[in-house]
């Protein structure tokens, strides 16, 4: 199918360091229609346990524009844009599939927790350090209750999230 220059496309635009959300409300502002895929992330900050949303592709974002009829030459001004991506000087266009692939995925994902119930954990922290034992759930923002075997049975026991990490 040949490339029609009077529709819009998705092109690429790279941002400047963590400012994706401002370049494009910046963007959308001038009425640039964008697409920033985040995705929510559960992590241990200071100590507690904080949903958070990332962005899919750090730095970039994905602007629709028309060849003939919208003006690139602000987007390079654009609070927060760094440039348009480019090859051999010109923007080259992604494809409306993959852009629609990826909304329909993050659609589906939903949140993605820092540990799984029943998942395997090692303590990494304590009396207990480097032991393998089962996450069971999350007690609060800071600690989680885990099953250790000790003693050949297996005991419930509530530890710092923070002395916990992910086993295979």
């Amino acid at each position: 199918m040949a490339n029609d220059t009077t529709t819009a496309q998705w092109y690429l635009i790279q941002c400047k360091p963590r400012q994706e959300a401002r370049a494009a409300e910046n963007l959308r502002n001038q009425h640039f229609p964008c697409y920033c895929p985040f995705h929510t992330v559960e992590k241990i900050q200071h100590g507690k346990r904080v949903v958070t949303q990332q962005p899919l592709f750090p730095g970039y974002l994905f602007i629709n524009l028309c060849k003939l009829t919208d003006n690139w030459h602000s987007i390079r001004s654009t609070r927060g844009v760094l440039r348009l991506v480019t090859f051999a000087n010109q923007p080259l266009a992604v494809a409306d599939d993959i852009i629609d692939n990826l909304q329909q995925r993050l659609a589906s994902l939903g949140d993605t927790p820092l540990f799984e119930e029943g998942g395997k954990v090692t303590i990494t922290d304590g009396p207990f350090k480097d032991l393998d034992a089962i996450f069971c759930k999350a007690d609060g923002n800071e600690r989680a209750i885990i099953l250790l075997t000790v003693l050949h049975r297996q005991q419930q026991i509530r530890i710092p999230l923070q002395q916990l990490k992910s086993s295979p």
